[in-house]
């Protein structure tokens, strides 16, 4: 499915159609039939060979070794080599094995082989700067594999769920599949709602199976964001809680263990909470590596019992330190730019403090020096 939307996305299958034969597959046959799940238009990629001629199991190397083979650009191959590797740290840890020891069953059948390499070649070939996923919507029941029946999600997809955001579906049947997951959690810079974007072009890609409300199909939203020249956007995670019954000078502390953490940003509001309680909501601002570390800081350190998670946008100007001097000492200057042009410069707070406690003159006077010095530069 999400080979098939890419590729509609590009315009072109040629590259997919080469794929059996870079591969080493030469009685595998590609078809792309039209359907209408639940309205849409679509197309659908059928990936048709016999089983008896092809290997049951391969392992990581086996795979790797087709990949290297494929004489496609270096580039998707490495891609495509981190999304096997994915599969197979998830396949070793719910069978308790190294990576290199595991066997993939389904998902190292010639479809998957495809699916995978095919999709790193697209993204390649649309030259995305970053790809955002939405949520992972999460059917129920069981799905019959090599392993025999297994709940859903699968226990290989379920490995790769930590830090994904999902969503249940009333779907009963598996709606992410082991190779699914690996893509998006390889894939993916960040998940979260569409981005704000100018729209080029939409992919639609179908799946096989139908599901009574609910268009089995997956789309690919490909254009240019929409952000002003020189303004950089980045995807974070927002962590927060309310509290009505912590002891306030503890909040000093949980604001710099929060920024010590990785948070970019982390600050307190007051609140009336219920029954008209005086309390707080902290907040933290945080990169997706950091999430798991700021939220451990504000269960260890806080009298909460949980926090809540939600993502989103940062845009903001590029920056840079310089240091300038006054008749007081150095004083490290934080510039703010948009492309080339600086917008202003705000001298450090503490630095220009510490000066003046040493120097026995107002902090303004610094403040003030340190900001002439580039108002002299500018004129």
């Amino acid at each position: 499915m999400l080979l098939c939307a890419l590729a509609e996305v590009c315009g072109d299958v040629s590259f997919v159609e080469e794929l059996p034969g870079r591969l080493g597959f030469p009685d595998v046959k590609l078809t792309w039939p039209a359907t209408r799940p639940g309205g849409f238009a679509a197309r659908r990629l059928d990936v048709d060979f016999e089983p008896a001629s092809h290997p049951h199991h391969r392992n990581l190397e086996d795979v790797e070794q087709l990949l290297d083979r494929s004489g496609v650009s270096p580039h998707a191959v490495d891609t495509a080599r981190r999304v096997f590797r994915k599969l197979a740290e998830a396949e070793g840890e719910v069978h308790g094995q190294p990576p290199d020891e595991v066997h993939f069953h389904e998902v190292g059948a010639v479809d998957a082989v495809i699916d995978i390499l095919g999709v790193c070649l697209a993204l390649e070939r649309l030259e995305v700067d970053e790809v955002v996923c939405s949520e992972l919507p999460m059917g129920h029941g069981t799905v019959n594999c090599e392993h025999g029946e297994l709940p859903l999600p699968a226990p290989a997809v379920a490995a790769m769920l930590p830090g994904v955001p999902v969503r249940p579906v009333d779907v009963e049947g598996e709606t992410v599949t082991p190779t699914g997951a690996a893509l998006i959690t390889a894939l993916s810079d960040r998940f979260g709602p569409m981005p704000a974007m100018t729209v080029e072009k939409v992919g639609v890609g179908a799946g096989s199976r139908e599901y009574p409300g609910l268009p089995n199909v997956v789309r690919a939203f490909v254009g240019s964001a929409v952000v002003p020249a020189g303004i950089s956007q980045t995807g974070n995670v927002v962590v927060e809680c309310n509290i009505d019954d912590l002891d306030p000078r503890v909040l000093p502390v949980v604001i710099d263990r929060l920024l010590g953490s990785g948070a970019l940003d982390a600050y307190v509001t007051p609140l009336v909470m219920k029954k008209g309680r005086p309390g707080h909501l902290i907040t933290a601002i945080a990169p997706e590596q950091a999430v798991e570390t700021v939220v451990d800081v504000i269960l260890r350190e806080t009298s909460s019992l949980g926090c809540r998670t939600y993502p989103v946008t940062k845009y903001h100007l590029e920056r840079r330190m310089e240091t300038v001097e006054t008749p007081w000492g150095p004083v490290p200057v934080k510039v703010a730019l948009a492309g080339d042009t600086i917008l202003r410069r705000v001298p450090e707070f503490e630095a220009c403090a510490e000066l003046a406690r040493t120097a026995g003159v107002p902090v303004r006077d610094v403040l003030a020096a340190a900001g002439g010095v580039f108002d002299e530069e500018v004129e």
